[in-house]
């Protein structure tokens, strides 16, 4: 090839490369968001994502991170500079490429998606992951019909049999719009007779503690304590975003 031909075939490729706004944009398009849905979903201004998008704007770390929960890729994959041909695929062959990578995450895959801010899990402890989920642990605080009761700083509740609390997780979760999440109780509670009763998803988009009931149907007594890891989670990646 020709020193001219290989000029104009670099000129070609770096035209068919998108800046991060133009790919910001063309991403909207494909999820079915406007700028304003953007603006609620990350928790900037309009006016911000306006400016990202038509380049007069830097996509910052902490915007990726938020567009990353948003979008499904990574925070790193937001920083780029530009984006490549394979970013600039029709709405049916990027439809395409995400039924490929649906499916349950395993524990390496959900390690990165936390540390790359597409699925946020606060505080993140990496000794609670499981082969294919993640283990969350209880609140310092457990309800009754009698009130609240405090269990930190080494204390326990005596959930007795026949009795049942409300409970919530330590952690803080956070989902991208095309990510699942699916819980249950861990393996010590059911074999303890304890029953965990909560919605079976996670829904997309969902942020906050998750909240359960805990029930003694066991033939003992069984002591809650702080920080004991109750309910895993495990992830989905969805094949498409859903309709609201």
């Amino acid at each position: 090839m020709s020193a001219g031909s290989r000029d104009r075939a670099g000129a070609d490729r770096d035209a068919r490369r998108a800046t991060p706004g133009a790919h910001l944009r063309a991403e909207l398009r494909r999820l079915g968001l406007d700028q304003v849905a953007v603006s609620k979903a990350t928790g900037v201004s309009r006016q911000s994502v306006n400016n990202i998008i038509n380049g007069r704007q830097p996509i910052s770390r902490a915007m990726a991170g938020k567009l990353g929960r948003l979008t499904g890729h990574s925070s790193d994959y937001w920083l780029s500079e530009s984006f490549g041909e394979a970013s600039l695929l029709s709405d049916a062959d990027s439809t395409a490429q995400r039924f490929v990578v649906a499916g349950l995450l395993v524990n390496h895959q959900i390690a990165r998606a936390v540390k790359d801010g597409i699925i946020d899990i606060s505080p993140f402890a990496a000794k609670n992951m499981r082969t294919a989920s993640i283990d969350l642990t209880l609140h310092a605080s457990v309800r009754t019909s009698g009130g609240l009761v405090d269990i930190a700083r080494g204390k326990a509740f005596e959930l007795a049999v026949g009795a049942i609390v409300q409970a919530s997780t330590v952690e803080s979760v956070e989902l991208p719009n095309d990510y699942l999440g699916r819980i249950g109780a861990v393996a010590r509670l059911c074999e303890n007779g304890i029953l965990a009763s909560m919605p079976l998803q996670v829904e997309p988009g969902f942020k906050g503690r998750l909240h359960f009931h805990l029930f003694n149907a066991g033939g003992a007594g069984f002591r809650l304590r702080a920080g004991m890891a109750v309910v895993a989670l495990e992830f989905h990646r969805l094949a498409a975003v859903p309709d609201d």
